[in-house]
């Protein structure tokens, strides 16, 4: 069915049918009238030159002179009324009998009227029976919709109805109708979705826990294990279950996001601190890994000390964008060998502050390039313990404060990454 955009109409134009049949009804009758006393005075004045016409015949004594004076000179009215109908009775004739042609008139003039009033009736009666007819039908269509689309079908048409109050209650049906159908299709997208989540979350947990258990029954089946062995053993364990907790920990904030629970604050920050201190804070796995992590000049090329990088003054919650900016590096350090940097870069304009992160790693094959912000995605250069939800985190993180994450990578020279804060 299709959706037009309609205007809203005034109440009074439901009622045009109506008044233009009013209209209408008006017109015949005041014609119809009209030319009925047109014509009962052409038959008077018909009349009036054949009584005439004979007193001229009759009476030819008389002159036109006189005969036009007396028509026109009645005098002593009452008297002449009386000596008429005595006249009149005398040869048997009423004293009415020359008025009867306006009773004639008066009677043609009823049983017209009451004619076209009549058939007026019988139209509405005809009208308002098959227009109750018409409504029923609609009504019956509609109800019918509704209880298909109960039963959750909403590829439904109907039959595009004319101009009146339930074409405009179809239209709002259809707008309901799309949107239902876009609600549902979004509950089984995101159902699907969970779905595959839990299955990935699920089989990350099978080999940490499964690690866990084996190093478990060994310290329980040999309690004469030698220490160095059994120290090993636990420090694996820890290393799983630290493993778990940061999982769980990303999860739960990932979570958070999508159920908006999680108040951005609009506060005062400086990206290049909020930057300086996710440097800081990935020290230790920069030192682990033999990557540093330095500053350039933009353009890039030239380092610089982190002193002399200028201030970036925004508004926005400092400590979930430490989160996202901390995730990226991060990830720029688990894909960049030893002896390579990860540079940070600033650029401070009047419409955005941009952050640029960018490392001289292998690169993300061009095929995975679309999908690296989609939760639980593993690249084809994956490290192993990846489970593919930092890069998501910080995506929701960033574009949850009102900035967006652009990539760009090449094979075998590295990726960039540009965070951008509109201002």
């Amino acid at each position: 069915m299709e959706n037009k955009k309609r205007r809203k109409r005034h109440p009074w134009i439901h009622r045009l049918p109506a008044i233009a049949f009013a209209l209408l009804l008006a017109a015949i009758l005041l014609y119809g009238n009209t030319r009925m006393i047109a014509s009962h005075n052409r038959e008077e004045e018909a009349n009036t030159a054949v009584l005439v016409g004979v007193i001229r015949e009759k009476l030819p004594e008389l002159s036109d002179v006189e005969i036009i004076q007396y028509l026109q000179d009645t005098g002593d009215r009452e008297a002449f009324r009386k000596r008429g109908a005595e006249l009149l009775e005398r040869y048997g004739y009423d004293a009415d009998y020359f008025s009867h042609s306006g009773d004639q008139l008066l009677w043609r003039l009823i049983i017209f009227n009451l004619s076209i009033l009549g058939a007026a009736g019988v139209g509405c009666i005809v009208y308002y029976i098959l227009h109750k007819r018409r409504v029923r039908r609609e009504v019956l269509e509609i109800q019918n919709y509704f209880r298909e689309l109960n039963q959750g079908s909403y590829d439904l048409k109907m039959e595009q109805m004319v101009e009146s109050d339930m074409s405009l209650l179809q239209s709002d049906i259809f707008k309901v109708t799309q949107l239902l159908k876009t609600s549902a299709e979004d509950s089984k997208a995101k159902s699907e979705a969970l779905s595959r989540s839990l299955a990935d979350i699920s089989h990350q947990l099978k080999t940490p826990i499964a690690s866990i258990r084996i190093d478990l029954d060994n310290l329980m089946d040999d309690p004469d294990m030698p220490p160095d062995l059994r120290k090993n053993f636990l420090r694996e364990c820890s290393i799983q279950l630290e493993w778990i907790s940061s999982l769980v920990q990303t999860l739960l904030k990932l979570a958070r996001i999508d159920a908006g629970t999680v108040e951005m604050r609009n506060e005062d920050m400086d990206l290049r601190a909020v930057a300086c201190e996710s440097r800081e804070k990935l020290g230790i796995l920069s030192e682990i890994s033999g990557v540093d992590i330095v500053w350039e000049d933009e353009p890039r090329g030239t380092l610089i000390d982190e002193k002399d990088v200028p201030s970036a003054l925004m508004t926005g919650d400092a400590s979930w964008q430490l989160e996202a900016i901390s995730n990226i590096i991060k990830n720029c350090l688990e894909h960049s060998t030893a002896g390579s940097k990860v540079y940070l870069s600033l650029r401070d304009t009047t419409v955005f502050k941009e952050l640029t992160i960018r490392d001289e790693g292998e690169g993300i094959p061009e095929a995975d390039l679309p999908h690296i912000f989609e939760r639980f995605y593993r690249a084809e250069n994956a490290k192993k313990e990846s489970v593919g939800i930092g890069l998501s985190l910080a995506s929701s993180i960033v574009e949850a404060g009102g900035g967006k994450i652009m990539v760009n990578s090449e094979r075998g020279k590295g990726t960039s990454f540009v965070i951008r804060y509109l201002t």
